[in-house]
């Protein structure tokens, strides 16, 4: 399967931004969906599924992702959001990941393990499969799914070479072995 990307290398992508900080919250607070919101030129949004456990991978995705002028959507960064779930939560979710034109499961071993994340993938699947969702492997993975054998119905995000670079240097691979590269899938 997925030659996986690791957490050095997401970690790593985002690079120097306008505050001249790399991966910090700073700029995860910077580029939020509730700024991200009040902008007109984002080219697509996507609706992230990850473990809370994985925040900080989080936060550099979304400063890709926003880089690439792609609007993302994350939960606890919704202030209509509270905390413990409830029923409105799911709600809410719901209604973000229909909202959202993308889906992408940052697929750690947390969030193959969280209960949240099968259920958004659930729901991802009835709204989006199979052309506008994603797993987004991140090494600590073995690509085997023990016991989620259903994760490999998805497309992957995959490496095209051992690069850190984000523009053109990875693919979505289909379950059919059809390629897109990732930006191409991101604003498609």
């Amino acid at each position: 399967m997925a030659d996986f990307i690791t957490k050095e290398q997401l970690k790593s992508t985002l690079g120097k931004d306008d505050y001249g900080l790399k991966g910090s919250m700073a700029v995860l607070l910077a580029m939020s969906s509730k700024l991200a919101k009040k902008r007109n030129e984002f080219e697509s949004s996507v609706f992230i599924s990850h473990s809370h456990k994985n925040s900080d991978l989080v936060g550099y995705l979304v400063g890709i992702l926003n880089k690439l002028k792609i609007q993302v959507y994350v939960d606890w960064m919704d202030d209509e959001l509270s905390y413990p779930p409830s029923g409105k939560t799911a709600i809410k979710i719901k209604e973000m990941i229909k909202g959202n034109k993308k889906f992408i499961l940052l697929a750690t071993n947390e969030g193959i393990e969280s209960k949240w994340c099968n259920w958004e993938l659930g729901i991802g699947d009835v709204h989006k499969y199979i052309s506008n969702i994603v797993l987004l492997p991140v090494a600590d993975n073995t690509g085997n799914w023990n016991g989620n054998e259903y994760l490999q119905i998805y497309p992957y995000v995959d490496k095209k070479y051992k690069s850190l670079e984000w523009d053109d240097e990875f693919n979505v691979i289909f379950p059919d072995g059809k390629k897109i590269g990732l930006i191409e899938w991101l604003k498609n």
